[in-house]
């Protein structure tokens, strides 16, 4: 038996029954369409008003709607890509383009902010001349398009990572729309316009914090970095408790999508003619943190690794 040994779980061929290929539902594609012609036209609505009523509030909100838009399609683009074959050039597929889909999102929501900020600010210097009325029936009409594209997408969000983040974005926005239509009765009520501009602030503030985690993930795994929520100290130990185990290292997860995780790693055994039965429990315990797809070079007790991370 060689003294080094590399298997991995997966079959690396190219033909039809070991391809890197992840299905995508078409009643989910259908569903993201709807939801995109829905908010598109609505979008278009709301930034004629805002902008006919001098409401920053209302521009602020449909930036919002917008950057949700441009979210869609994009996560819509690159479930689709997940649908390419493997090739030559791309063996893992596409999959990366939902990580690159998380990427663009959050960049389009804080360039939205930045805009939000910016028109707030204004009508803070030169004063609004914000219509409560207006605002509470564009927004209202938002809460129920909001609304039915949450019910859209509720379809398969715990099946996904990309449409779980759609379903509860499109939730937030439905309770953003809410905010408008508040605002917009205490300006009919109080007749103070500077309501307008503190709730665009305000809006900006939610979508802000509801944006920055995404980013910084989304750079995260986009620079093959370690996948939120896995302790890699913490999996070494528990590797390391595996029976005929001696030793691992030169561990390395990362995403392969934003609902796939992968490894690599050297792991010394201390009986390599056992390293089948070793593969099969070191494969079910990365199945509990979600890596399924691993990499495992398996090294005798007495090899000594001269490789470098």
């Amino acid at each position: 038996m060689d003294s080094h040994l590399h298997e991995d779980q997966h079959s690396h061929g190219y033909d039809h029954d070991h391809m890197h290929h992840h299905e995508f539902d078409p009643a989910v594609g259908k569903r993201f369409i709807v939801a995109i012609v829905i908010n598109l036209v609505y979008v278009a609505a709301e930034f004629f008003l805002g902008y006919r009523w001098d409401s920053v509030g209302l521009v602020a909100d449909a930036s919002h709607n917008l950057g949700d838009v441009g979210s869609l399609v994009i996560s819509l683009t690159a479930f689709l890509l997940l649908k390419r074959r493997a090739d030559m050039t791309f063996t893992y597929g596409f999959r990366k383009a939902t990580v690159l889909a998380a990427f663009v999102n959050s960049t389009i929501l804080l360039g939205a902010v930045a805009l939000i900020v910016y028109e707030s600010i204004g009508k803070f210097i030169h004063g609004s001349a914000a219509s409560g009325g207006a605002m509470m029936v564009t927004a209202g009409i938002g809460i129920l398009v909001n609304g039915l594209t949450t019910v859209l997408l509720s379809t398969g969000k715990e099946e996904d990572l990309n449409v779980k983040g759609a379903y509860l974005h499109m939730l937030s926005d439905t309770l953003v729309s809410c905010g408008v239509v508040i605002s917009g009765g205490l300006i009919m009520l109080t007749g103070r316009t500077w309501i307008d501009p503190v709730v665009g602030l305000a809006i900006a503030f939610i979508i802000l914090f509801a944006s920055w985690s995404l980013f910084k993930e989304s750079v995260v795994l986009a620079l093959d970095g370690v996948p939120h929520g896995i302790d890699i100290q913490h999996l070494e130990e528990e590797m390391l408790e595996v029976e005929n185990v001696k030793d691992v290292h030169h561990v390395h997860v990362w995403a392969m999508s934003t609902s796939e995780n992968s490894l690599t790693a050297h792991i010394k055994v201390h009986d390599l003619s056992c390293f089948e039965k070793t593969r099969e429990a070191l494969k079910a315990l990365l199945s509990h943190h979600e890596i399924d797809h691993c990499t495992l070079e398996f090294e005798s007790e007495g090899y000594d690794c001269r490789e470098h991370c």
